[in-house]
Parts: structure tokens; C-alpha cells; sequence
């Protein structure tokens, strides 16, 4: 009844994970009333929104006005328009150059198709480009080696992530296009719809390759450290139903998966294998001792196999409960309560992993001590009478470190006092850009656009006038 009844509740908790939403909104991060979030809604209330996405083009000759590097940024800059949401295209190319012609003002492109085979002109344009403050270190490198097209966007708002891929995908496709089109020009992909959707990939991958890695690694720890299939079977499906809790009751009351909370399951996995380990050790050293008294009283030595011994097992999970359950316990409620203090933080993202991590807790402590005992008392368990070579060399080990306290204790007391004073050497940084490991490509693709035209945070000013009567 016990094992039905929890496999129900975690499949019911867990299927709160239909109504988990991935965020790929860089918004995310501050609260609602945050007062830089409340000014940057309220100036793109007025002037409009700035998700921008930014096509680095780089010739390899490290000529951003070459007839070839021109082409490319002549039909980039064309194809860029036909983006979905896109409302505004700059470029080297489309830069609205003023010329005066006697009493009149001629203003048109900077570039146009006549000028790709004439070098006079491209040399015309170059001087142009690098003398001109609001193109020279943004739509074209100071030495001209690079050149940029900015594509700002109006996202809908209606599902920001299926908005934000479509985008992404059609920006990935026209520098592949470019690349296939004008052999000797790379084009880097950035800006801030690019962000946000590396953030979520980034977070999903980890989702399938942290997760994955770090169950297969405690599975093949506890085989070797337990040696039975049977109990190692337990003490995971706990671990995983504990994982599916917390994701699913984080679904449940309307939490959205983001960078910092994606990490919470395997949080959640390492508090449940402790808790779990902690009840499974106990209770193979009491049939031990149990076992050890037994065949010594036969005169015999060897494995205790589980057939005619249900007595014995069952007594021991009863004494491993009565021994773990407070220590456990302890251990959950302190871990919860710490991770709930995240709530405290003023970073919403922050507020839900902690959140995420203290509902898998709860499960794991809940499921650890009704769920595994259960499970355990079905499944067979063998243990030696024998004592156990592990044991002899933890003894070893203990004896060591009475014999040496002095020693032990004053040099890792002067390690620790070390450590602590290099504690003024960490640096707080909060780039987001250095977030995203160097193998990532969008880190790749803005490093070089930093490093080349400019930089991904813009500062925006509103000036008004203030009428009076």
C-alpha cells in the first residue's frame, strides 16, 4: 500500500511538469517593481522595444568595404528585412549619408550597387564610414576589418520563446546563406533575441547532459559501494521520483525553468542519495551484527543470503529507521529552510531555484522514509557476517588521526586561515555575457563582435521638456 500509494502521489506532483514554461526573457531577472525594469518599460512604452539581433561580417582579407565584403552586406541587409518582427535594419550599407549640393541637401544610402566595382568609391565610402561617429565602432571597426547590421525587433510578447526561436533560426539561416554565398566571408550571429535563446539551450542542454551523467555516476557509485542491483534500484527510483517532484510542483504553482534553477535537480539528486545511503548503510550494518552473532554461534563464516531471513531484515530497517529518522529529518528541514532563504533574494530566478530545490527535499526526506524501507523490505538484500575491509581501513584511518590530532589540527587550521585570507581576492562579476562557457558559439561569436565593433548593453536617456504656465 505504502509503495502504491507514493508512486501515485509523486506521478500525480510530478505531473505538474505539462505546465512547466521555459523563460527565454532576459527580464526575467528582475522583480516587477525593480526600478530599472519599471524605466526600461516605460521608455519602450514610448519609443518602442529593442531586442536586436547583430550580423558581424568578417572578410578574411580584413576589408570591410572590399567589393565582396559589400555584396555581402548589401544582400544581408536586404534579406535581414524579411526576418519575422524585424521593424528596422542598419547597416554600413543603408546609413542615410548627407551630401550638399549647392543649396540642396541630397541624403541617401551610403552604398549602393554602382559602387561595388569602382575602388574610387569604396575608398570614398571607407573614409566615410570610419570618419562618421555613429557608424565608426559599431556598424564598422575602427581599422575597417569588420562590419555590422543591427536588426531591431517588436516581439508579439504572446510566447516569447516560440518567438525568440523563430527568430534565431531565420538569423542562423541567413549567415549560413552567406557563408555559402560569398566564399571568404564569416558572419557572426549576437545580440539580444540571440541571448536569450543560448541562455535557454544552454539550460536545456544541461538538462539532458548533467542530469543523465549524474545519475548514471551515482549508479554505478552505489553498485560498487552497495553492491546489490536490488538495493541500488531503490535508493534510485527514490532519487528520481524526488527529482520529478520538484520539478513538477515547481510546475505546479507556475515556476518557469531558467538558467540558475535548472541546476536545481541536480541539487535535489545529491540531498536524496545522502538521505537515502544513510538509511540503507544502517540497516546493512544491523543485519550484520546480527548476522556476525548468528554464525558465530553455528561456528561458521560467509555470505547471508535472503531466503529465511525476512525476520532478520525487517528488524533491521526498524532499527535503521529508529536510528535515521531524526538524523534525517534534521538534515532535510535545515536544507529546505536554507534554500527557502534564497526567496529573500532580489533576483526572481535566484527566488526559484531555491524554491525548486526545497520541494525536492521534502520529497526526497517523505519518499526516503516510507517509499525505501518499503522497497527495501521486498527486495533482496545480502550482506557478510564478515567484517568488512572497508571498515578495518576507516579504523585505520581514525586511529591515524588520534595519534596525529596535534599535527592534523594545527596545519588545517593554518590551511583554513589561508584560504580565508585569500576570500578578498574573489572578483563579483554579473557580465552575462561570461556566463556562457568559451565553447559555447554565441560566447565566440560576441567576444569577437566586442572585441571588433561594439559591445551588447546599450544605455538608453529620455529628455523632456517640462511646460510651465
Amino acid at each position: 500500500m505504502i509503495i502504491a500509494a507514493a508512486l501515485v502521489l509523486s506521478g500525480i506532483a510530478a505531473s505538474g511538469t505539462a505546465f512547466l514554461e521555459f523563460s527565454a526573457d532576459d527580464r526575467i531577472y528582475f522583480s516587477k517593481d525593480n526600478p530599472q525594469l519599471v524605466a526600461a518599460e516605460a521608455m519602450e512604452d514610448t519609443y518602442g522595444e529593442t531586442s536586436n539581433v547583430f550580423f558581424a561580417i568578417a572578410p578574411e582579407d580584413r576589408n570591410a568595404t572590399s567589393a565582396l565584403a559589400l555584396e555581402a552586406a548589401l544582400w544581408l541587409t536586404e534579406r535581414a528585412w524579411h526576418i519575422p518582427f524585424a521593424i528596422r535594419v542598419d547597416s554600413l550599407t543603408n546609413f542615410q549619408h548627407n551630401t550638399a549640393d549647392d543649396d540642396d541637401i541630397v541624403v541617401r544610402d551610403l552604398v549602393d550597387d554602382s559602387a561595388l566595382g569602382d575602388a574610387g568609391e569604396r575608398a570614398r565610402i571607407r573614409a566615410i564610414a570610419l570618419a562618421e561617429p555613429l557608424l565608426a565602432g559599431r556598424l564598422i571597426a575602427r581599422d575597417g576589418g569588420v562590419s555590422g547590421i543591427n536588426v531591431t525587433f517588436a516581439l508579439p510578447g504572446e510566447n516569447q520563446v516560440r518567438e525568440g526561436a523563430r527568430v534565431a533560426e531565420v538569423s542562423h539561416g541567413l549567415a549560413d546563406q552567406v557563408r555559402a554565398r560569398f566564399p571568404g566571408i564569416d558572419v557572426r550571429v549576437t545580440g539580444l533575441v540571440i541571448f536569450n535563446q543560448a541562455f535557454m539551450q544552454v539550460s536545456l542542454g544541461d538538462l539532458k547532459t548533467l542530469v543523465p551523467a549524474s545519475f548514471a555516476t551515482m549508479t554505478l557509485a552505489l553498485l560498487f559501494l552497495t553492491g546489490g542491483v536490488g538495493s541500488t534500484f531503490a535508493i534510485m527510483l527514490v532519487v528520481a521520483l524526488s527529482v520529478m517532484v520538484s520539478v513538477g510542483l515547481g510546475g505546479w504553482v507556475g515556476l518557469p525553468m531558467t538558467a540558475p534553477s535548472a541546476v536545481a535537480p541536480v541539487v535535489v539528486l545529491t540531498v536524496a542519495i545522502a538521505s537515502c545511503v544513510h538509511i540503507f548503510s544502517s540497516l546493512v550494518h544491523s543485519m550484520q551484527r546480527v548476522a556476525s552473532r548468528t554464525l558465530a554461534d553455528q561456528g561458521s563464516d560467509g555470505p547471508l543470503s535472503e531466503p529465511g531471513n525476512d525476520a532478520l531484515k525487517r528488524n533491521a530497517i526498524v532499527e535503521a529507521m529508529r536510528v535515521n529518522l531524526q538524523p534525517v529529518f534534521l538534515a532535510c528541514l535545515t536544507t529546505m529552510l536554507g534554500f527557502l532563504s534564497m526567496n529573500a533574494s532580489e533576483v526572481p530566478p535566484i527566488r526559484h531555484m531555491g524554491t525548486f530545490v526545497a520541494f525536492g527535499v521534502g520529497a526526497a526526506f517523505f519518499l526516503s522514509v516510507t517509499l525505501l524501507p518499503a522497497l527495501l523490505s521486498l527486495l533482496p538484500i545480502r550482506v557478510r557476517a564478515t567484517e568488512d575491509r572497508r571498515d578495518a581501513a576507516m579504523a585505520a584511518l581514525c586511529e591515524f588521526v588520534i595519534r596525529r590530532r596535534r599535527v592534523l589540527g594545527w596545519g588545517f587550521g593554518a590551511v583554513t586561515v589561508a584560504l580565508v585570507a585569500s576570500v578578498p581576492s574573489n572578483e563579483l562579476n554579473d557580465v552575462f555575457l561570461h556566463y556562457f562557457d568559451e565553447s559555447v558559439e554565441f560566447r565566440r561569436d560576441a567576444d569577437f563582435t566586442v572585441e571588433n565593433l561594439t559591445g551588447l548593453y546599450t544605455m538608453d536617456r529620455t529628455f523632456g521638456a517640462t511646460l510651465l504656465k
